[in-house]
């Protein structure tokens, strides 16, 4: 068998929005691939992150197996942080193990894939590559090939919204939309090719930053705003639709195509700084220093970045968050910690638990882990871990007098393989995902509960999963779909074992019966992780940590 296989990534879809779009509007290339293939709601990673999720689809494994379980991740015996890089990534990608099996491949700007590995075919990387590197693509001279014929790489998008910037941030999404879809074409046409993977970013950066101008029930819905770019907003969901038309096209009528997302999207009205309600239970101290006392006053009486950041959207510089150059922006950070409170602040000594990352994943202050741990292991981290627990069972939403908070997990209940050690030790969402914890900076506000600002769209756990070719079922909706059920499906259908350290399955339900009966599904040894390295220095990182936290990643 020798089957060819496009995947496109749509970052952030979900039906959740394309089916109410596909009514209004139409979308008819999506409406064609579906009537003729498989949909399903596809449930995320914990927590419902772009690199936690897209490394965990193209490796087929749970985070605890693959290492990549934030943006940032911890070093050890520190309380620094690194960006995740392909270089930290413990698991090989679908593109490794095709490599491996003599399928040529063409990877293109799927999320954490710089440093670019050397594979069977061609590699261009992500967002996540630090500005000013030249060597994202593999191999090398293939980003000289590929500007000479469209001109310099599209490789970050940097417009945000802020009111009076709303056409900026949609001509830089058709632009970057339009580039990408042309350098993939290219490709597809005068390379071979059994594997193709491509990301489409913009879908999830139209989402963070606009999802009010569609939303009219949103909180910072204007109807001035909405009256003067809906319209266009709508065009760029078209253009979304055109340009997998195209590269469906391109495949050939007898390629399997899949289509996935990392997660799925919709509002939030509210942030939650998780690191306030430590402090107020607590569980997080702060220092008793002259310096730190009088930090507090002032975070008290409101000098918060929060406050700061409304300011500026007021004066129309909220923008300065991707203008102003990473390396300013780093400092502004750097600053920011200085002169307002920060875990810097924290009384380690006497500080049970904080809070870190996207989701208000929660950490207890470990003896032996963290640098100034003060809970024990054993007997007391359990009655630490319990504790917390039941306390934020016991959260109640003041406005809605509900509990705030759904499901909760200590992290050996989702997470399995050689670094659980490195997983939060409590993960949870919100019972309304409308409320977003916040994790931009370690005290972003004087309040546990404040209204939203800035990015008006954010993560949900249900994305999406579209199939159709040879083999599988026209016009079925899965029951059930994971997103590490991806890469094996893949495999499978290709004509390939799994190997038998993936945690997915075969996603079998939309599988024809007689194909099924005629190819048991068989499995294969585990295949060893390529080592590559990653010439990341301390600015890197800076510059990547700084960039993801303007774009509100962080």
């Amino acid at each position: 068998m020798n089957r060819k296989l496009l995947f496109i990534g749509l970052d952030g879809t979900t039906f959740d929005l394309l089916d109410p779009l596909m009514r209004e509007i139409g979308l008819p290339n999506l409406e064609k691939v579906i009537s003729n293939g498989a949909r399903a709601s596809l449930e995320t990673t914990i927590p419902p992150i772009t690199p936690t999720a897209w490394v965990s689809l193209v490796t087929g494994k749970n985070p605890g197996k693959h290492g990549i379980l934030e943006f940032l991740l911890r070093r050890s015996g520190s309380m620094h942080d690194l960006p995740v890089n392909q270089a930290l990534r413990d698991s090989p990608a679908i593109w490794d193990i095709l490599s491996q099996l003599e399928k040529k491949v063409i990877v293109t700007n799927m999320p954490v894939t710089y440093p670019p590995a050397p594979v069977n075919g061609l590699m261009v990387s992500d967002f996540l590559t630090p500005k000013g590197k030249r060597d994202f693509t593999y191999p090398s001279d293939l980003l000289k090939e590929i500007e000479s014929k469209f001109g310099p790489y599209r490789l970050y998008i940097t417009e945000v919204y802020a009111p009076g910037n709303i056409d900026k941030v949609l001509d830089q999404l058709f632009d970057e939309l339009e580039y990408k879809t042309k350098v993939t074409e290219y490709l597809m046409e005068n390379y071979p090719w059994d594997f193709y993977a491509n990301h489409i970013w913009s879908t999830d950066r139209c989402q963070h930053e606009l999802w009010h101008i569609w939303d009219e029930t949103h909180p910072l819905s204007s109807r001035q705003e909405v009256t003067k770019h809906r319209d266009r907003v709508m065009q760029f969901w078209k253009a979304m639709d055109e340009a997998v038309g195209r590269m469906v096209n391109k495949a050939g009528r007898d390629s399997l195509v899949m289509m996935a997302s990392d997660h799925g999207f919709g509002p939030i009205h509210k942030f939650l700084c998780f690191n306030i309600w430590l402090l107020e239970q607590g569980l997080l101290v702060l220092k008793e220093s002259a310096m730190t006392q009088f930090k507090r006053l002032l975070f008290s009486l409101g000098f918060t970045p929060e406050f700061g950041y409304r300011m500026s959207m007021r004066l129309g510089l909220a923008k300065i968050r991707l203008a102003a150059g990473v390396t300013n922006r780093s400092q502004l950070f750097k600053i920011i910690n200085k002169l307002m409170l920060s875990l810097q602040d924290v009384d380690w000594s006497k500080t049970v638990a904080y809070s870190k990352g996207n989701y208000g994943q929660i950490f207890i202050n470990l003896k032996g882990r963290e640098p100034e741990g003060s809970v024990s292991p054993g007997v007391e981290y359990e009655r630490t871990c319990n504790m917390l627990v039941d306390k934020l069972k016991a959260i109640i939403d003041p406005n809605t007098k509900e509990k705030l908070i759904g499901q909760i997990w200590r992290r050996e209940e989702i997470y399995t393989g050689p670094h659980v050690e490195s997983a939060p030790d409590i993960s949870f969402l919100p019972q309304d995902m409308r409320y977003k914890p916040m994790g931009t900076l370690d005290l972003t506000s004087n309040r546990f509960i404040t209204d939203v600002y800035g990015n008006s769209g954010d993560h949900r756990m249900n994305g999406l999963y579209i199939a159709k070719g040879p083999n599988i079922k026209s016009g079925i909706r899965l029951s059930k779909a994971q997103i590490i059920d991806v890469a094996p499906t893949m495999l499978y259908l290709m004509g390939y074992s799994i190997p038998e350290d993936m945690d997915g399955e075969v996603l079998t339900e939309m599988i024809d019966e007689s194909y099924l009966k005629a190819n048991p599904i068989g499995s294969t040894q585990a295949l060893e992780t390529q080592k590559i390295e990653a010439d990341f220095s301390e600015e890197d990182s800076e510059e990547v940590s700084a960039r993801l936290k303007s774009l509100g990643y962080l």
